[in-house]
This record gives C-alpha cells, sequence and structure tokens, in this order.
C-alpha cells in the first residue's frame, strides 16, 4: 500500500501539469462533460412554475448526479489499476486549476494591445470575462483582463487547493488508507468546481435566471466565503515578495511598476466590499492598490448597463496592458504560495494526527 505522503505530490503536480497545457482546449474536457450535464438538467427543471424552488432542486440534483459519476468511476479505476485512479484524480484536479489558462489568455490579449490589433483584442477578451467587448478601448479591455485574472486566482486556484486540502485532511483523519484520502480531496474539489459552475450558468441578476439561479449564486458566494478571503493574504504576500524581488533587480524589470505594499493593504481594508459579489472584491482590491489602478465602474452584459462601485483611490491611475502582465506575475506567485502551504498544512496533519 502507497504511503498517504502521495498525497502531497497531488496538488503541485497537477499544477505544474496544468500551467503548461491550460492553453489547450478540448470537447470532452471534464468540464465541458459537467457543464452539459449541467445544461441538461436546467432544461428539465426551468420548466416548473416556482423559479426558486426549481433552481434549488436543479442544483442540489447536478451536484449530486455529477459526484455520483466521480464515484463510480474512481471506484472502477481502483479495482481496474490503482496506478490508473492516481492518473484520474490528476487529471480531474488539474482540470479545475486555471493559473496556466488564465496566464495564455491574457498574454494573447496582451500580445494583441501592445501590435494595435484592438479588434483583435476584443474578439480574445470573451474568452475571459462575460462583458460585452465590441466597443472597449485598450485601458477597458486590460481593466476586463485585471479583474478576470484577480477573481479567478480565488476560484480557479485558491478555493480548488482550499477544498482539495480540505477534503484531503477528512481522508487523514478518519483513514491510514491513501486511497480514501485522494478520493475524498478530490471529491471535495469537484463538489465545489461543480457549484462554480452552476453559478456560472444560472447565477446572474436578470429577468430568467433572478428566481431560478438565485441558490446557486448564493451557494456558490458561500463556498467562497472563507478561501477567498484566505487567497487574499496571500495575494498580499505575492505583493510583498515581488515588490522586494523587483526593487533588488529594478534596473533590468524598470517597465514594471514597484508592486506597492501599504497600497494593496489599504485598498483590501477600504474597498474589498466594492463589489456586486461578496468576494470578488476582496482579490481585485489587493490588485488594484499592488499596481495604484482603479478597477470597477460600468459594464455591458448582454447590451444592458451594470454599474460596480469604483474600486481604488482617487489618485489611482487607469489600467494599461502592462497592468495585465504585472497582474499575470501576481497570479502566479499567488498560486505557488497557494500550492506550498496547502500541501505543508497537510504535511502537518500527517505527521501530527
Amino acid at each position: 500500500m502507497p504511503s498517504v505522503y502521495l498525497i502531497l505530490i497531488l496538488f503541485p503536480a497537477a499544477f505544474i501539469i496544468e500551467f503548461y497545457t491550460g492553453r489547450f482546449k478540448y470537447r470532452f474536457h471534464p468540464l465541458n462533460i459537467m457543464g452539459r450535464i449541467a445544461l441538461y438538467l436546467e432544461k428539465r427543471f426551468y420548466s416548473f412554475s416556482n423559479k426558486f424552488i426549481s433552481g434549488v432542486f436543479f442544483n442540489i440534483l447536478t451536484v449530486f448526479t455529477i459526484t455520483v459519476i466521480y464515484s463510480a468511476a474512481s471506484f472502477l479505476f481502483i479495482n481496474i489499476s490503482p496506478l490508473l485512479f492516481y492518473v484520474f484524480s490528476l487529471y480531474i484536479l488539474a482540470s479545475f486549476l486555471s493559473a496556466g489558462g488564465l496566464r495564455h489568455e491574457s498574454l494573447k490579449i496582451y500580445n494583441r494591445l501592445k501590435n494595435g490589433k484592438i479588434e483583435s483584442a476584443r474578439k480574445n477578451l470573451r474568452s475571459l470575462a462575460g462583458r460585452d467587448s465590441e466597443n472597449l478601448n485598450p485601458s477597458e479591455i486590460s481593466r476586463a483582463v485585471v479583474e478576470s485574472v484577480s477573481e479567478n486566482t480565488g476560484d480557479g486556484i485558491g478555493s480548488v487547493a482550499f477544498y482539495f486540502a480540505l477534503g484531503s485532511i477528512i481522508g487523514l483523519l478518519t483513514s491510514k488508507q491513501i486511497y480514501p484520502v485522494i478520493f475524498f480531496g478530490v471529491l471535495s474539489a469537484v463538489i465545489y468546481k461543480t457549484v462554480n459552475l452552476l453559478d456560472s450558468i444560472a447565477g446572474y441578476k436578470n429577468k430568467k435566471y433572478e428566481k431560478f439561479g438565485k441558490f446557486s449564486a448564493r451557494l456558490d458566494d458561500a463556498l467562497n466565503f472563507i478561501p477567498f478571503r484566505i487567497t487574499a493574504l496571500f495575494m498580499i504576500a505575492s505583493v510583498i515578495i515581488l515588490s522586494i524581488i523587483i526593487n533588488i533587480i529594478k534596473k533590468k524589470y524598470n517597465k514594471y511598476n514597484i508592486y506597492n505594499i501599504k497600497d494593496a493593504v489599504l485598498s483590501f481594508i477600504k474597498f474589498r466590499k466594492n463589489h456586486p459579489s461578496p468576494n470578488g472584491g476582496q482579490l481585485e482590491s489587493v490588485a488594484a492598490g499592488a499596481l495604484k489602478i482603479k478597477l470597477g465602474g460600468v459594464n455591458y452584459y448582454g447590451g444592458v448597463e451594470s454599474r460596480r462601485p469604483v474600486i481604488g483611490f482617487e489618485n489611482y491611475g487607469r489600467p494599461n496592458p502592462e497592468s495585465i502582465i504585472e497582474t499575470i506575475l501576481l497570479m502566479e506567485l499567488s498560486s505557488i504560495i497557494i500550492a506550498v502551504v496547502y500541501t505543508a498544512v497537510m504535511l502537518m496533519i500527517i505527521i501530527f494526527r
């Protein structure tokens, strides 16, 4: 029987795999399969008269269905070959992470903007942010990328790591075998990512989903509440590290701003609630202060205007293409810290359990 210490390898390995392969898109990606299941069930439940109640049952049944499918597949692979189970678990976990995908999509937009290809940058933005992009100028495109990368550092990395670690710890405290530990760790991430996916499908405040998607949106907010705030602290730690590093080698990297530690903290304290979501502002406020740029403001979704509170102090400037690179660096270092810290927590549980 393999040692439970194997669990310490799983998340870092998944992170590295996704970082270098996240750019690739394919039809049978686990999130695509989960999305198809969710859309199928949405069509069945949306026809009910009471939209809120039907939305609750839609959410619960979708989570249950995907949980059963994952559990059945894990049981099958364990019985066929433990190695197959390890590979399957690693594959599922890597598919839920997004550091590499965020980096790839953001750099595409950055390169389009630097080459003056504004229309192409607007089209590329659609794969990263849900807002209307047809009339955005370079600064607004840059703002959209900074906001998307900042927020996705939470639900695409920080929250996945949090729930994987939580499930793994439950496994470690209830079993001395590696299989249940891995199973509960990945299962916890599966449940979280399903809820997060349902929010992206039905959690909109529009006429169609205002009642039907309300439970999905609130449940996603609840699951992200703790991990987003932890991730914000990791992001502030990243600001401190990047500020020190770039101060040391600023002659070589003088095109980058010196990440501002004081403003990152002050912006977080003052503006973290300036967001329609109770969680999104936690990370955007750190990025705004670190880069001394204003986020938030007016967006359009399906032609409908959405006014958001501004995140950032009055003397802050507007985002520009270089803000994208600076945010990518912040996301990457935050992701590394997340991987290291949560793995260290699991190691401590193994040692002292």
